[in-house]
This record gives C-alpha cells, structure tokens and sequence, in this order.
C-alpha cells in the first residue's frame, strides 16, 4: 500500500474547490486554449495542476495588462511623433501604477512578472518597457509569444510557486526541493527544481473526526523534517502525533503494509 496514495484517497472533503485558486482557474481557464503552448493546463483537475495552470494564466493577464497600459500611456502622452522626457516620465508611471497588485516573483533584484517568459524579456518589462517599442520585441506580442515562450517550471523550478503566483506556502527548502503547505487543499506539497511535483502529502482522512487547523505550520515542520530525513516510520509517527492523519488509518496502513510484505517473505 503506497502510503501517499492512500492518503490523498482517504482525504477528507477539503475547501479547495471552493477557494480562491479554484475560483480563479474556472474564471479564466478559457484563455489557455488560445494558447497551443499552453492548452493542456486548461485540462487542470487535481489542485497542483490548477496551481500551474494559475501561473501560467497570471503571466498572460500581466502581460496583456502590461503591454496594453504601455501602448495606451505612450498614445496618450505622444506629441508629434516623439515622446518628450516628461512625456517618459508619465509613461512609465502609468506602468509602473499598473504592475500595482500584480503577482510577481523575485529573483534578487529582478521582478520576473511574466515567468512564462525568460529572464531577459522579464527585465523588459520590469525596469525597461521602453524597449516594446523595438522591431525585436514587437513579436513578444501577439503570436510572437508561442516562438519566445519558455516552460516556467523547467525555467524557474519551484521558486515560481514561492511566490505571489500561488497561495502556496514555503515550510522548507532542501538541496532540489521545497516543501510547501497549502490551506485550501490542506496539503504539503514537495516540488523538485524542474517545477514538478515529487510528493503530495494529503492531511485529515475521512477518519480523524473534527478537523483541527489551528497551528498548521507548526504542526507540518516536523512532517516536513521527517520527510527530507527519509525517515518514514518518524514521518508516519508524526503525522498521528500532531492530528494530522488518524491513528485508525495509519494502523491499517501499517498492518496492510506488514501483511504484503509477510506474504512477500513467505514467498521468497
């Protein structure tokens, strides 16, 4: 019996679908079927798929946002064919004023808006959206984005779900993985350095009677811990120990676990 599989079947009614990243991806996963790069996202079912789908999703509404604000301000201030320093100045202000409450992920200094995108066009439009206007950039927009698009996950690994793209929560970091809680779907999730999901831990089975989600960061640090130590016996432990999963589920995970592998033995 594969103990994370058995626990994300024996979950309990989570208030994912009803949460604000659900509610998102059913608002705007129509825009990922104009996008062929990206059309399979808009398939998303499971939470970590909607996750990616929500990323990607966030990257086209900045970049429209963006873009958009750019050319309208640029309209708007131009006198005679040219853009004078003041002129500039608003310009960029009214971008500026756009990205206001737009999700963004840091990389150092950089602020990387568009992750669908790669390092280089990001700092385009983060600190140098003047350059839209060049013959080079000009096919960023429009149906130029399916040749310069690049794979977020395999680009910025999971450093893209660490930040304002998810709700996701970091509990820990560890050589090519991170560890991160979510609320909605009341999950630890541990993605590798391609931006893929490595192990879902699912939390309160069906079993545990009330659920308890006082405290929560609290009580999955030492899940996590466990977990990176490679330690399932103490992770199993822990889980129980902190009302986490039910000591009735993980009892008969442990005993059909020990009776497959008696069988196993008497076999060999």
């Amino acid at each position: 019996m594969n103990l994370f599989q058995t626990l994300e079947r024996k979950q309990k009614h989570t208030p994912f679908n009803a949460g604000a990243e659900n509610r998102f991806f059913v608002s705007h996963f129509g825009m990922l079927s104009t996008s062929p790069e990206f059309k399979s996202l808009a398939r998303a079912q499971k939470p970590f798929e909607i996750f990616r789908a929500n990323i990607v999703l966030r990257s086209l509404i900045n970049k429209k946002e963006i873009e958009e604000t750019f050319l309208n301000a640029v309209r708007l201030f131009k006198r005679g064919g040219e853009l004078s320093k003041a002129a500039r100045v608003a310009v960029i202000k009214a971008v500026d004023e756009a990205k206001e409450g737009m999700p963004y992920m840091e990389l150092g200094k950089q602020k990387i808006y568009i992750p669908i995108l790669g390092r280089s066009l990001n700092a385009v439009y983060d600190t140098d959206i003047f350059r839209l206007e060049e013959k080079l950039f000009r096919i960023v927009k429009g149906a130029g984005l399916e040749a310069l698009a690049v794979d977020p996950f395999d680009t910025y690994g999971y450093k893209v779900f660490d930040s304002y793209f998810t709700n996701l929560i970091m509990v820990k970091e560890v050589g090519n993985c991170a560890a991160l809680f979510d609320y909605d779907s009341l999950s630890i999730y541990f993605i590798n350095y391609q931006g893929r999901l490595d192990t879902k831990i699912a939390l309160f089975d069906r079993q545990i009677g009330k659920r308890d989600t006082n405290h929560m960061m609290e009580r999955v640090q030492p899940v996590v811990d466990a977990y990176f130590r490679d330690d399932r016996e103490g992770l199993m432990k822990v889980l129980v120990e902190k009302k986490l999963i039910s000591s009735r589920l993980m009892y008969k995970i442990s005993s059909d676990e020990n009776r497959f592998f008696a069988k196993i033995d008497k076999r060999y």
